[in-house]
């Protein structure tokens, strides 16, 4: 860039345009001055470089905000953080940015949302597509970001799939990557270009819906579990399948949006007038596409929980099942966590209560079925001193003898029902000293 290609004011001060929407932001200006003021408000980590195909696709808006007519730009996303940042410099209107009392920036802001600057509604349309398309790569970047991390190559993940609608999608995957690395080479998508690529979203829809229902399947027998044993091995294949389908989730979303991409850059060469309306349907049909995935990662959010909290209760029968099966499912809800929010939607982080320790939950059950016959023996007791009441009244030796026999029933049941309650309560203590060098802690 030419240094009379740069817009400044007298004594070297730049211009910068901060243009806002509601994803994200484009500060464009010189190219050492973007850097230097991303730097200074702790944003340059989490810049994205605008191409100059784009940049000069919203050449014209630029210039009709700021008469910057040559620049360099670079693209935030729109976050709490990065508008607080923002915000320290002014966020709207026109603010400055000094340097020992001297100027060094002008920051020039407008929300394109209320944008009072553009004469031509095509300029406007044309900035809108640029930052739509900055939004979508940026969720490209995150979702590889997270796919790295659980280490899952897709081509290693597929290679035993026999499904049609799973093996399609490593082919996808090599022709979208093709037509991305043309697109970076040309810098337009050509109609060429853009028939490699017209028909996969079919395939990638079929591979998102084949995953979505493996996971409801998963989700129905977890629900379905009849007890802590079973729970177990549920939870157990659970924690194996779903990292394998929420990375086909993932690369799904990823492909589909850089699809996305490619779509928008054709649909400006080709058909600017019907720009706007093409992003507006992107971004709903890519809001659609991942609520479908949030309403099923719910679905098995549910199960999890009522699989923990049914299994829980069984912690004398199932000790080390019952602590295996949580311990599962905790991570399992980790896992789609994250997953989750790597692809932008909402995440539940539900804290799995573990069970008590073997002993203490032992010792809860006798003392309440103690209390249960306690309570019985008390009523055995009452009824029979009741026949003895009435059992006074009848004359005789006869009434006498029934009498005193229904006082000493009622005498031993509640005498034998403290015996086994301590018998009991004492074995228990035994049993639990066993558990206790063990796992179950």
């Amino acid at each position: 860039m030419n240094s009379s290609d740069v817009a400044t004011t007298p004594g070297g001060v730049h211009d910068i345009q901060i243009i806002e929407d509601e994803q994200g932001m484009v500060v464009v200006g010189d190219d050492h001055a973007v850097d230097s003021w991303l730097k200074d408000a702790g944003l340059d980590a989490r810049a994205r470089k605008i191409r100059k195909q784009a940049l000069q696709t919203a050449g014209e808006a630029f210039q009709t905000i700021g008469g910057l007519s040559s620049q360099s730009g670079r693209w935030v996303k729109l976050t709490k953080e990065s508008a607080q940042q923002v915000a320290k410099y002014g966020s709207t209107g026109t603010g400055v940015l000094r340097d020992g009392g001297k100027i060094r920036h002008i920051l020039s802001f407008e929300d394109l949302s209320k944008a009072s600057s553009f004469a031509n509604p095509q300029m406007l349309t044309g900035l809108a597509g640029v930052m739509t398309q900055m939004a979508i790569e940026q969720a490209v970047d995150e979702i590889t970001d997270y796919l790295e991390t659980i280490d899952k190559k897709i081509d290693d993940l597929l290679q035993d799939q026999k499904d049609q609608a799973i093996a399609n999608l490593v082919g996808v995957a090599h022709m979208i990557d093709e037509t991305m690395m043309i697109r970076e080479k040309v810098g337009v998508v050509t109609a060429t270009t853009w028939s490699k690529v017209s028909r996969c979203p079919q395939d990638l829809a079929r591979a998102q819906g084949y995953a979505l229902l493996k996971i409801e399947g998963l989700a129905k027998k977890l629900a379905a579990a009849k007890d802590a044993r079973e729970a177990e091995g549920l939870a157990a294949q659970l924690e194996q399948d779903l990292t394998d389908w929420i990375s086909i989730l993932g690369n799904a979303v990823q492909l589909q949006d850089k699809i996305y991409v490619v779509e928008l850059d054709r649909v400006m060469a080709e058909s600017p007038e019907t720009l706007e309306q093409h992003r507006q349907g992107v971004i709903e049909a890519r809001r659609m596409r991942l609520h479908d995935i949030e309403a099923k990662l719910f679905q098995l959010n549910d199960s999890i929980q009522q699989s923990a909290l049914k299994v829980r209760d069984q912690k004398v029968m199932h000790p080390f099942a019952v602590t295996h099966t949580l311990q599962t499912l905790d991570e399992v809800n980790k896992r789609m966590s994250s997953f989750a929010v790597s692809i932008g939607i909402r995440a539940e982080r539900i804290e799995i209560e573990m069970a008590p320790r073997w002993s203490d939950a032992a010792g809860k059950l006798i003392s309440e079925s103690a209390n249960q016959l306690g309570e019985g023996a008390k009523q055995l007791g009452q009824s029979a001193g009741r026949l003895s009441q009435d059992a006074a009244k009848i004359s005789g030796e006869t009434a006498h003898r029934i009498g005193k026999g229904a006082t000493e029933l009622g005498n031993s049941a509640m005498h034998g029902t403290g015996i086994v309650a301590g018998a009991v309560g004492d074995g228990v203590k035994k049993l639990g000293g066993l558990f206790a060098g063990k796992s179950d802690k």
